[in-house]
């Protein structure tokens, strides 16, 4: 029985059995974009790690270069001060925040747009089930394969770094993937809402990453540095404090919320 409503778990909410296909459905037809998402961030996590003992003492030649352009080139090069310092800048706040991204886009720009666009929608939202379920059915797929990648990735990143005998601090570790999940999800629910609006999938992706690059070039302005989605959910405290930084997190968390609550708006609106 549903705790909630009393009724059967079969014919409540999430337990019903045709919302449980239906995310067996969006589980079967984008199983494989996320193993690729996986094992591509995986990889990444790795190879940022063990470059740390390659570059941790300097690029080779240095010394042979002018003063004023190798002052240039150490602005440049990343923070080799400890590990988690280098993990900070090269993965959690670059690398995984980047690729992730685009990681994102593609799983939840189709999530409505290609059921639109192969036709489909007609006889999904045809079903005896809620548009409100059928959203939660995908967004609970797609995000919880999001969430997998960024922590399998991250489990490569920290694997990568105990092969060349730096082990980041745990506290540290948890706190960055905290905020890193934190800003994927926002991404994922600005795409979630493209892929509402927009009927074409290919589309509802480039508008999503659009509007991520266009914030995160915005961003490298000083007065509009707050609109940097890279760097508005993370913090460098994180270093020095490893502690889940609370405003960057409930910031994440609202905007999540809201652009979810206006995809579901939308979706209720539209014919198909």
């Amino acid at each position: 029985m549903c705790n909630l409503c009393h009724s059967t778990r079969y014919s409540c909410g999430l337990w019903r059995r045709d919302v449980k296909a239906l995310m067996w459905k969006e589980l079967r037809e984008n199983r494989m974009k996320m193993i690729i998402g996986c094992v591509l961030l995986s990889v990444i996590g790795a190879a940022v790690s063990i470059a740390y003992r390659f570059l941790e003492g300097g690029i080779p030649g240095m010394g042979q270069i002018p003063p004023e352009y190798a002052d240039l080139i150490k602005k440049l090069l990343p923070d080799f001060s400890n590990v988690n310092a280098y993990l900070y800048s090269q993965w959690f706040s670059k690398n995984l925040q980047q690729v992730g991204a685009i990681l994102a886009v593609v799983l939840l720009g189709s999530a409505v747009a290609g059921e639109r666009e192969l036709h489909t929608a007609i006889f999904l939202f045809s079903r005896p089930v809620s548009r409100g379920m059928i959203l939660a059915a995908k967004v609970i797929v797609l995000f919880g394969g999001l969430v997998l990648a960024v922590l399998v990735s991250t489990g490569g990143a920290v694997l990568g770094a105990l092969i060349v005998g730096k082990a980041p601090q745990l506290a540290f570790v948890l706190a960055a993937t905290l905020h890193s999940v934190v800003a994927l999800i926002a991404f994922a629910s600005l795409a979630t809402l493209l892929s509402v609006l927009v009927p074409d999938r290919v589309k509802a992706m480039l508008f999503s990453g659009g509007i991520l690059i266009v914030l995160s070039v915005a961003g490298q302005f000083k007065p509009l540095h707050w609109l940097n989605p890279l760097a508005l959910f993370g913090s460098p405290n994180l270093i020095v404090r490893p502690v889940p930084q609370l405003v960057p997190i409930v910031v994440g968390m609202v905007l999540s919320g809201c652009m979810l609550w206006i995809s579901y708006r939308m979706l209720q609106r539209q014919e198909f």
